[in-house]
């Protein structure tokens, strides 16, 4: 009777219970497995975002160098310690200060154009204003030398706030979207050939005897990481040659591409160099140590 008992409530209750902690165990490793699953694609999706960033990086770096030896010699490296400045949007501080050479109305630079001036110079760091600052101006010319006016920010809202104004143009000199606008050098503050902007469509302006033209900047916002800022004698002596101006704002800084180029060929030679000579050194080694074991 006892058997017949145990069997019944094997059947009847028993079995049922042992499905279902079956299914309960399935269920939890098949949890488990999906956890492991997505906690090794977030690492794999969080290492590549990192490796991006990390390339990105260099690929700042390596333009920053170019432009440095493209420059050779008159400008002091600054790193941007903060995005805005005290009550501005458009206000950077730099890491360089009197100290390093950098004065007031300092031309700050990057590898692609003008960056803005630097507007207060304290012994250790120094106050700059980037090109959206209302108060930011600059003389600038077409790269031909076909027009010139005077480079300003844009007084709008939205995405628009973030181009130039190119006024003051003569009606008799139309531009063509995509031409290259760089700095003219009058005025005494920006040397001449800073690639600025480049041009995007006229403005319809009430004026009858000049033309505007609303710019696409150069240089955005998000890259101003490090910059280079001139020092007074270096934007005296100009910098030609430092880019190289054509129709567009991708070949201005072919030049400072080249220059990186150029260093990363050097460093890979005189690295070639130096493995070279560790195997002459090593090569020697071993046959003075073969020479000494043969007698």
């Amino acid at each position: 009777m006892r058997n017949n008992a145990a069997a019944a409530l094997r059947t009847t209750v028993v079995a049922p219970l042992a499905g279902l902690q079956s299914r309960a165990e399935q269920s939890r490793r098949a949890f488990l497995t999906r956890d492991a699953a997505v906690h090794v694609a977030d690492s794999v999706t969080l290492r590549s975002q990192r490796l991006t960033g990390v390339e990105s990086e260099n690929e700042r770096l390596r333009l920053l160098l170019g432009l440095g030896a493209a420059l050779h010699w008159g400008f002091v490296p600054a790193e941007v310690l903060q995005g805005r400045g005290l009550g501005d949007e458009f206000t950077v501080t730099l890491s360089a200060g009197g100290n390093s050479g950098v004065e007031v109305l300092s031309p700050v630079v990057a590898p692609e154009g003008l960056v803005g001036m630097v507007e207060r110079v304290d012994p250790n760091v120094s106050l700059a204003i980037l090109w959206p600052h209302p108060e930011f101006r600059v003389s600038a010319m077409a790269a031909d030398e076909s027009a010139y006016g005077i480079v300003s920010s844009h007084a709008s809202t939205g995405a628009a706030r973030y181009l130039l104004e190119l006024r003051s143009v003569p009606i008799r000199t139309p531009l063509k979207a995509g031409a290259l606008i760089v700095s003219s050098g009058r005025g005494g503050v920006f040397p001449r050939g800073i690639p600025v902007g480049t041009v995007v469509s006229e403005m319809k302006t009430p004026e009858g005897i000049t033309r505007s033209y609303l710019l696409r900047p150069v240089v955005r916002l998000p890259d101003i990481a490090s910059v280079m800022v001139l020092r007074a004698d270096r934007a005296k002596a100009g910098v030609t040659g430092v880019w190289q101006l054509g129709a567009s704002a991708d070949s201005a800084t072919k030049g400072v591409v080249t220059a990186a180029d150029s260093l990363a060929r050097a460093a890979r030679a005189d690295s070639a160099a130096r493995a070279a000579r560790i195997d002459s050194l090593a090569r020697a080694r071993a046959a003075r140590a073969d020479t000494g074991r043969k007698p």
